[in-house]
This record gives structure tokens, C-alpha cells and sequence, in this order.
């Protein structure tokens, strides 16, 4: 079995929707061989994040997510995962995680 040795950094950043309804692609961020992105609701959420690996996977609601859930995902680029809210409200959006 081959060990992953541990990683000198992190990056992490956020993503908040601008319309509720129109799901937006995730930056460009590549994830190393062998780990996985973390996505989390932000705290401050009152309605739903719902996530996707197109843009109408992530409006047809796939993946829901409420305050403080959290979602991981083995993949090569964070840019893979789309995000929709379904209010509007400035800030509602995702935090996220990639070693």
C-alpha cells in the first residue's frame, strides 16, 4: 500500500453566489494525487447550498447542503464542482479546503 506523505501547505478560500438559481463553477485549484477537497456551507447560511459537477447538476439540486455541512470529494481540480443557493442573500455560499 503506498503511504501519502504529509503536505507543507494548504490552500484554502471561499466562494459566495452572486443569484440564487445560477449555479457558478468552483476556481481552479488542483488537488494533489490522492487527496480530497473539503467543501463546508459557511456558517452564516440560512437557506441551502446545493453542489454538483455541472452547472445543472448543481441547479437541479444534487447535493444539498445546510449551515456547517460538510462535503468531501476526491478529484484533480476543485474547478470540477459547481455551486447553486437557493437564497439570495449576500454571503451565502461555500468555504473550502484543498491540501
Amino acid at each position: 500500500m503506498t503511504k501519502l506523505g504529509n503536505r507543507s501547505s494548504l490552500t484554502t478560500g471561499e466562494k459566495t453566489v452572486t443569484t440564487a438559481g445560477i449555479a457558478e463553477q468552483l476556481p481552479d485549484v488542483e488537488v494533489p494525487e490522492g487527496f480530497e477537497a473539503t467543501i463546508t456551507a459557511k456558517h452564516a447560511t440560512t437557506g441551502r447550498i446545493y453542489i454538483g459537477g455541472t452547472k445543472a447538476e448543481a441547479e437541479s439540486h444534487t447535493v444539498s447542503l445546510g449551515a456547517d455541512d460538510v462535503f468531501h470529494e476526491y478529484l484533480t481540480n476543485l474547478n470540477a464542482i459547481w455551486i447553486d443557493v437557493d437564497i439570495g442573500h449576500d454571503g451565502e455560499g461555500i468555504d473550502y479546503e484543498v491540501p
